[in-house]
């Protein structure tokens, strides 16, 4: 007997209902996920300046492997709570570097302890016991940065730099490049040692660590978009002439805080140093 059945209706009831509870569960789960992502933004996200915290995945997920991408998101999100908990306490400020880069290292390798309030407190009160002597390598940092090195930098013959005690201004090579427009912008490869020198100053001064808008790379910036060659960018702490060759002449305004900086790093007992 012909049938003109293509297909058993026991089969087709099976394929409907499971993809309708397919799309329910769908549904409810990105319904969770919007869900997860508001917490996220209220508490970690867009709080501060270039974040990306509220994100639930660092890449495309794959439907191969759910819980491999459930175990990775939450990873991720693991990872960046830790971060914006370090930007949070200002804990940067104090870091050279150097130990900016191992500590995210630590963070992309997942070496970090799991998220708890335990866990938080007593790992930020490690870095709260190390205090004074990260803040004297971050000095030391900038000092080596603005001390010049003779044999080395070309900046090491100018007159007005001194090799083992930083005056009230001195000349810094490759701080600035020169736009399309003709003016200035800071060079990429100098940006951390000038948002180290404003956090240095900062600190030195009581004052905590610089926050965005008003820390010096972002103030330095936002004052290059108008200068022109020999015009002086003017910041609470030093005053920055720009020049076409890259240099940049820095004026120290606060002699106290240049004063803290020498005491610390600079006393003029290494060999070779200049007596002034």
């Amino acid at each position: 007997m012909a049938t003109t059945e293509l297909i058993p209706r026991q089969t087709v009831t099976t394929i409907c209902d499971n993809v309708l509870q397919a799309q329910a569960e769908i549904a409810r789960a990105f319904a969770l996920l919007a869900t997860a992502k508001d917490r996220l933004t209220a508490v970690i996200g867009g709080q501060l300046p270039y974040r990306t915290t509220a994100y639930l995945w660092e890449r495309e997920i794959s439907c191969n492997n759910l819980p491999r991408s459930s175990e990775k998101s939450q990873q991720y999100v693991t990872r960046n709570a830790w971060r914006y908990v370090i930007d949070l306490c200002g804990l940067k400020a104090y870091l050279t570097e150097a130990r900016q880069q191992e500590l995210y290292t630590q963070l992309e390798k997942d070496q970090f302890p799991p998220l708890t309030p335990d866990n938080v407190l007593s790992t930020l009160a490690g870095f709260a016991g190390r205090v004074d002597s990260l803040l004297t390598e971050s000095a030391l940092e900038v000092f080596e940065w603005l001390r010049p090195h003779s044999d080395a930098s070309r900046a090491g013959q100018l007159k007005t730099n001194k090799h083992w005690q930083i005056g009230t201004k001195a000349i810094a090579c490759y701080v600035v490049d020169v736009n399309y427009t003709g003016g200035y912008r800071l060079n990429y490869h100098r940006e951390a040692n000038l948002r180290s020198l404003g956090n240095v100053f900062s600190l030195l001064d009581g004052q905590g660590a610089q926050q965005y808008p008003n820390d010096l790379r972002t103030q330095l910036t936002e004052g290059l978009k108008a200068a022109h060659a020999g015009t002086c960018v003017t910041t609470p702490y030093l005053t920055l002439k720009p020049y076409r060759n890259g240099n940049a002449h820095l004026h120290f305004l606060r002699t106290d805080l240049v004063d803290k900086l020498n005491a610390l790093c600079g006393d003029g007992t290494l060999p070779g140093a200049e007596h002034v």
